[in-house]
């Protein structure tokens, strides 16, 4: 039996965890996931019974992947492995991982780059921005032959993509004069030594953060934008209008973390609680942006109204006026206040990180 088969018979299994905060324990459960009508079953694995009935939720097949974080009913669950052999046999080989480094010297073409692999089909996975010392790269590329060449330096873009055969497509994609502006790892074993090398915890550590902390401020490319392949899009359009990028990640948001950075909506935008949900319903990815004066003020001109249909009128160029489709749905989160600035840049570049 397909993975894309039409039966409704078809399932995946997953074995998920969910942090209970309140109870400081992590709860196990499978999850089962029946790609025909997008819906969801959990079973308990410790008390041995449902814990939710059969129910639709706005996931894709391709969301669910190993380490992947997804959000049902206001929790964050994380993927931790396959629940049976057959999701397994199916799944392991369709969603292949590959790792792309945009280089130093290509990093104003970071966001076409971006888009060229998005409308490829690639699934972003993982997203950071990093500083690369000489002795990073090399470790990096440890199984590559010159493929340290142009990595140390200045800011580079690490993604980590999703897609069947992504290892040998992505090397494909970019054969020939394309390998000036990224490194490609070309196998599954360099892949692995890349991803350890880049996005593992201790790397947080050896590799420096490339925020800057001041005279900048937030922006938030929102969940459906970034499913939807509008981050290269997004991206190409802030550094074509002469802003700086200094940091850049992808992040997936707790129910209590986007409480948190939202709570000074709360009571304030009727649209606060279909904000938090869309917040967590899947990756966002953060930015600090600098290169301007009045920085808050002036990129959230540049942003537009937050309602896309008044942008469409007064500011048609605008971001969320070109790729929002509501308020809710409208593409990028923008500081709104010179004060909140710097609060929103440590919240997500210093203290989510650690």
């Amino acid at each position: 039996m397909a993975a894309t088969t039409e039966d409704s018979g078809t399932r995946f299994c997953f074995l998920v965890d969910w942090y209970d905060g309140h109870a400081d324990l992590s709860r196990s459960y499978q999850l089962f996931y029946f790609p025909v009508d997008q819906t969801i079953e959990m079973y308990d694995v410790k008390q041995r019974r449902s814990f939710l009935k059969r129910t639709r939720v706005d996931l894709r097949l391709q969301d669910l992947y190993i380490g992947a974080a997804v959000n049902v009913n206001a929790r964050q669950l994380v993927i931790r492995g396959y629940g049976d052999e057959f999701t397994q046999n199916e799944l392991q080989h369709q969603m292949e991982r590959t790792l792309m480094v945009i280089k130093p010297n290509a990093f104003r073409e970071a966001g076409e780059i971006l888009d060229d692999v998005q409308k490829r089909g690639f699934t972003l996975c993982r997203l950071r921005m990093l500083q690369i010392s000489r002795q990073n790269a090399d470790s990096i590329c440890r199984f590559e032959q010159n493929g340290a060449s142009d990595l140390a330096g200045g800011r580079a873009i690490a993604v980590e993509l999703m897609k069947p055969n992504a290892v040998g497509e992505l090397v494909a994609n970019f054969n020939g004069g394309g390998r000036k502006n990224v490194y490609i790892a070309s196998s599954a074993q360099s892949v692995q030594q890349g991803l350890d090398e880049i996005f593992n915890e201790p790397a947080y550590s050896r590799i420096p953060r490339t925020a800057v902390f001041q005279n900048s401020t937030l922006a938030l490319i929102r969940p459906h934008a970034v499913n939807s392949g509008m981050t290269g899009q997004i991206l190409n359009e802030i550094l074509k209008a002469g802003y700086e990028v200094n940091d850049m990640e992808l992040f997936r948001l707790e129910n209590a973390n986007a409480e948190e950075f939202l709570e000074v909506y709360k009571g304030v935008v009727p649209e606060y609680h279909s904000m938090l949900n869309h917040l967590t319903s899947g990756p966002v990815i953060a930015l600090e942006i600098s290169g301007k004066p009045d920085i808050v003020n002036n990129f959230r001109e540049f942003c537009g109204p937050m309602d896309p249909e008044l942008g469409r009128v007064l500011r048609p160029q605008s971001i969320r006026a070109q790729f929002g489709s509501d308020k809710v749905h409208n593409a990028i989160h923008c500081t709104d206040l010179d004060e909140d600035g710097p609060l929103e840049i440590q919240y997500f570049f210093r203290i989510l990180v650690t």
